[in-house]
């Protein structure tokens, strides 16, 4: 299938990058590193130059961003769409998020295709679950895709207007100013050790997570956006992170582990799979309850707006 965010062959967003002159040019890294609102106004210009009326954009204080919009208006062909730019604090996508999104679309009258962008990618659960409910899902490797095919003498205006100032600094959603860098501890991610955590559900964890033992049922997904640290692993289901276990690590049957895994001993039984790098470990130097301090993004704005101050955005990355 063509994606409608597809760019015009002869308009667009600039692809030249030059080092030597401070052009970072661009990149899925850059694309998943921009401020929701800048990479909804991406996606907008891209739609638009696509030859595809737009409606205007709702904003939620996750930070998610949709908008309707209309391909091949007056046309034949014409039909509706919806495309859904998911909330700064998933950033990512699991069956849960393409499963809402499908809920949304059910609630329009009109027959109308679903786009969903997730910047850091799908799971594979995630991939799936859209590809049976008909959803058209892009993340920034695809965004990228579509840029590069763009004549680059065309693009340099979209360019320098993506990413001009503080690109990456997340906007609040509901002055739409920039939020503010503030330093403090996560209440979430300070997890009581020696303690169990068990997935019984596919989920997305976006703390960094201590515990003594970690366990992951069978037929579930479970990515971890930051380092894993636990005394003892037991997988069942399928999990995705950087994991640093300071005793046994076991993956039965049908279970597997992508991304790192440093472990004191690794049993993954016949039918499991690790998928990324491991290795053993002698020893452990940093205790497992010994968080290191956390920042977050907030809103600072004194514009008198109430929902500013519970405007609270991770980092991503």
């Amino acid at each position: 299938m063509t994606s409608v965010l597809t760019p015009h062959l002869l308009t667009g967003f600039s692809l030249r990058g030059d080092p030597e002159k401070g052009v970072e040019g661009w990149s899925p890294e850059l694309i998943a590193g921009l401020d929701w609102l800048r990479l909804g106004e991406l996606l907008r210009a891209i739609a638009a130059q696509a030859g595809c009326e737009l409606g205007p954009s709702r904003v939620q204080l996750d930070g998610s961003v949709q908008f309707a919009m209309l391909e091949a208006p007056k046309s034949l062909h014409e039909r509706r769409a919806l495309v859904k730019l998911v909330g700064w604090k998933e950033w990512g996508a699991t069956p849960e998020t393409v499963q809402a999104f499908v809920q949304e679309l059910g609630r329009i009258r009109e027959p109308t295709r679903g786009i969903l962008v997730a910047p850091d990618g799908f799971s594979a659960a995630a991939k799936n679950r859209a590809l049976n409910l008909q959803i058209e899902a892009i993340d920034a490797v695809q965004l990228h895709a579509s840029l590069t095919r763009l004549a680059p003498e065309q693009a340099d205006f979209f360019y320098t207007v993506t990413t001009a100032g503080s690109c990456k600094v997340p906007t609040c959603p509901v002055c739409l100013r920039k939020l503010s860098r503030v330093e403090q501890q996560s209440t979430r991610a300070l997890r009581s050790v020696p303690g169990e955590m068990v997935f019984q559900s596919s989920s997305l964890v976006p703390d960094p997570v201590a515990c003594g033992r970690l366990e992951v049922m069978r037929d579930c997904e479970v990515t971890f956006l930051h380092e894993v640290r636990a005394k003892e692993m037991l997988v069942r289901g399928h999990v995705s992170g950087d994991f640093i276990c300071e005793g046994p690590v076991t993956l039965e049957r049908g279970a597997t582990l992508a991304g790192t895994l440093a472990a004191r001993s690794v049993d993954v039984q016949d039918g499991a799979e690790i998928l990324g790098q491991f290795r053993i470990l002698d020893g452990i130097t940093d205790a497992l309850t010994q968080l290191a301090p956390t920042w977050f993004w907030r809103c600072l704005n004194d514009s008198g707006k109430a929902q500013c101050r519970n405007v609270l955005f991770e980092p991503h990355g």
